[in-house]
């Protein structure tokens, strides 16, 4: 069908109906198929409504979508087996290009909603208190500009959030701390500014943190050394200031700590590897860090260190010598 012409008010009406019919019936026992019928016609137009809003598909991954086949054999489209509903929509690295549609929205049971590493643009317009299942979001390298929404505070089981490489600005909501499925945040390269939410500390089930190549500023909470399953920690490239919390060298789980390019500062306790075996990439490079470098004589699994343009001084630490994984020291202009 010709996009041409199309008018988007019965599209509307329906899906409107559609959700408002479906939330009535939820306390039933049993479902009648016709009203089945009506939530997968209301998955159906709004897939229709996200095709209609692209306007490049250079691989024509959506040239399957239309009325010759079960929406649920779409290209990128998942379905439960009973219902049919709609739980998977992932069309990353597809070289999608347009805007969201916001009914997107209707797709109540969805779990893995995958956009990343296409060429998505504009606000994200979903209401996500209207996907209460959704697990996965992964927007990340498309050109979304506009704030986190705040709606996301409702998505109680999302684990995964990606959102890197986007132009999502302001701050980062405090109501993402009330999702305590957390595992994975990557809000790398947007333009977010404000302070890193005191509210991560709630996030006990998190392993991946990168906030890194923004403009947050202020100090980093201590509270956030208390997230014991953190592998990945990532500040990096910000306006962070203050003095760097200790506490951040107590997380043994972590492999990656990077917090370069700053203004902070620290003395750096003799210490400060003791409790990170598991360490392999330490960036603390182009901060304001002084005093003597530390030997991290127990971080065994440490192959980066990075410590250049610094305040650090005296000689360098023999104790180094015994890191047999180590493969990259860098110490350049310091006074050491």
């Amino acid at each position: 069908m010709a996009a041409t012409g199309w008018s988007p008010q019965p599209l509307i009406f329906l899906l409107c109906f559609s959700s408002f019919t479906f939330i009535v019936v939820l306390g039933q026992r049993e479902v009648p198929s016709a009203l089945v019928s009506l939530s997968n016609m209301t998955d159906q137009l709004a897939l229709m409504s996200f095709k209609f809003r692209v306007t490049k598909d250079p691989y024509n991954v959506l040239s399957n979508w239309n009325s010759n086949i079960s929406f649920c054999d779409w290209n990128g489209v998942s379905c439960s087996r009973g219902s049919q509903r709609v739980v998977a929509l992932n069309l990353s690295e597809k070289a999608l290009e347009g805007t969201l549609s916001p009914y997107i929205s209707n797709l109540s049971i969805l779990e893995v909603l995958g956009l990343s590493n296409d060429s998505f643009h504009g606000h994200l317009s979903i209401d996500f208190s209207r996907l209460p299942w959704l697990e996965i979001l992964s927007i990340g390298l498309n050109h979304f500009e506009c704030l986190i929404p705040q709606t996301l505070s409702h998505c109680h089981h999302l684990q995964v959030l990606f959102a890197e490489k986007n132009e999502f600005y302001r701050s980062i909501p405090e109501l993402l701390g009330s999702l305590l499925e957390l595992k994975h945040i990557n809000l790398y390269g947007n333009r977010l500014t404000g302070t890193i939410p005191i509210t991560f500390v709630n996030l006990s089930k998190l392993e991946f943190l990168n906030i890194g190549q923004n403009h947050m500023h202020r100090n980093i909470p201590s509270e956030l050394g208390s997230l014991t399953h953190v592998t990945l920690f990532s500040v990096e490239m910000n306006n962070l200031t203050g003095t760097l919390p200790e506490s951040l060298f107590n997380i043994s789980t972590l492999q990656t700590l990077s917090f370069m390019t700053n203004e902070l500062t620290v003395h750096l306790p003799k210490d400060v590897g003791r409790f990170l075996p598991n360490v392999q990439f330490l960036a603390m490079s182009d901060n304001n860090f002084d005093g003597p470098f530390p030997p991290f004589y127990t971080a065994t699994s440490l192959q980066t260190i990075s410590a250049g343009r610094n305040k650090l001084s005296g000689t360098i630490p023999l104790e180094l010598g015994s890191l047999t994984q180590l493969k990259h020291f860098y110490l350049e202009h310091n006074a050491t």
